[in-house]
Order: C-alpha cells, then sequence, then structure tokens
C-alpha cells in the first residue's frame, strides 16, 4: 500500500536525523480514551448500475465514543536522551463516525440516471453510512517538547507540554445500507494526519496523567453496494488518559 511505504520512509528518515549513534534512549507509552466529533461534510455516492452520482450535502454525523466498542488511541513515544525536546512516535487512534441518515439533506446529481436536487432524508437512498469499529488512523508523529516546573529524581520536569504532528494511512472498518444491501468490511482509507497538543503531568516512578487535543483529517472512500462513497471526515478529539516513562 502506497501510504504504508511513504510513512515507514518517513519514521526512517526521522530516526535516523534524530537518534545519535550509541545515545540512550526514554521510552514513553500512553493509552487514552476520549470523544471525537466530525464536523459536517459532503457525501459523494457513486453507482454503476443503476447509474448513480449523488452528492448529500453537510451531513452531520455522531461519534457514540463511550459506546463500544469506545474511542481509544494508543501511543509509543521516543525520546533521544541528546535531543529531549523532540520525540518520534508511533500511534493508533481508534474514532467512530455515524451519518445521521436520519435527517434531511440536499441531494444533488443523478440518481438512476434522472438529474436530482432536492432536499430529502438521506434515508430514502442510504439508509447507514458508518465506522462504527473504527476510522482508524496508524500515524507517524513528531512531536515537540517543553518541560515547566521541577525537576524530578530522573532527570525530567514533572510538566511537559506537547505539541505534535503525524501523518499515516487510515484503515476504517466500513459499515452500509444501500438500496437494503449491507456491507460491512476492513479496509484501506488513504491517507490521514493529524496535528495536535497536550500536557504530561508526573505522578509516580514514571506513570504520568495526559490530557491532549487532537484534529484529524481524513478522506476514506469505503466499499458499499455496488460502487463506493467517499466520506471526508474533520475531527476534534479531546482525550485523556496515563503514560509510563522508562
Amino acid at each position: 500500500m502506497p501510504s504504508n511505504n511513504w510513512a515507514a520512509r518517513l519514521v526512517l528518515t526521522l530516526v535516523v536525523v534524530f537518534a545519535p549513534a550509541r545515545a540512550r534512549a526514554e521510552w514513553i507509552v500512553a493509552g487514552l480514551l476520549g470523544h471525537a466529533q466530525t464536523q459536517s461534510s459532503t457525501i459523494d455516492l457513486r453507482l454503476t448500475n443503476p447509474a448513480t452520482q449523488l452528492q448529500f450535502v453537510d451531513v452531520d454525523y455522531r461519534g457514540e465514543s463511550f459506546r463500544s466498542p469506545q474511542y481509544y488511541a494508543v501511543r509509543a513515544t521516543w525520546i533521544p536522551k541528546a535531543r529531549r525536546w523532540v520525540g518520534i512516535e508511533g500511534e493508533w487512534i481508534h474514532a467512530k463516525v455515524f451519518a445521521e441518515t436520519d435527517r434531511d439533506v440536499r441531494v444533488r446529481g443523478t440518481l438512476s440516471g434522472t438529474p436530482i436536487d432536492a432536499v430529502i432524508p438521506m434515508s430514502t437512498i442510504v439508509r447507514r453510512l458508518s465506522m462504527s469499529h473504527g476510522l482508524n488512523f496508524i500515524l507517524a508523529n513528531v512531536a515537540i517538547r517543553r518541560g515547566f516546573g521541577a525537576v524530578d529524581a530522573a532527570g525530567g520536569r514533572r510538566i511537559v507540554g506537547v505539541v505534535r504532528a503525524g501523518v499515516g494511512p487510515t484503515m476504517p472498518h466500513a459499515e452500509s445500507d444501500v438500496n437494503n444491501v449491507e456491507v460491512a468490511q476492513y479496509e484501506s482509507g488513504g491517507v490521514g494526519t493529524q496535528v495536535g497538543g497536550g500536557v504530561e503531568f508526573a505522578l509516580w516512578r514514571g506513570l504520568e496523567a495526559v490530557g491532549e487535543y487532537k484534529f484529524t483529517w481524513a478522506s476514506p472512500e469505503i466499499e458499499v453496494s455496488g460502487g463506493d462513497a467517499t466520506i471526508p471526515s474533520r475531527s476534534h478529539h479531546f482525550a485523556f488518559g496515563i503514560a509510563y516513562r522508562f
């Protein structure tokens, strides 16, 4: 997959640039829960038989972040001792996106070969369009770190502010119901990106509390019965959790 290869090259390049040959490094592993809210966007639906090309304008979404399977993120951060202001990270974010198909939206384009431009319930054409087992991001991040407050026994600061940016492939598990035919599968969703920031608070012997905000971009193209759909997903994430430094 091209996006996978591109992300792998990015991680390798960053490690070569920032890693001293024999430097001892620190690691931080983190697990987070939280909530993601996806902004309204225009969904493109393309069906080959019958010939249908539609746009559903300004579709709203819900996240259901605290319903099973919950929103979560896991991350590993590598910090070279000689450059403690930077971290190289691998991160998995499991967010969820549900189109509000029961609401009226503007539908424009061609439906079964006939032009249409009307405000109708989205469920008239698409009964379900979601990524409930995750719009999964697999990201390589660069994090810039700045410590504040007292120094602990290991030489680290009690409070660390972090800003990060990342890029990598997405792997949505999409569920759809179009023309009364249900489809559900994991698939490649193209490239996703994130920017964000957060704060780490030292608690006890390497244990830390973490709070952070993320903004992610992705436009996964998912398979539906007889065609595909593109769901532009721009999401605000608010996450909290714990981390361990070693």
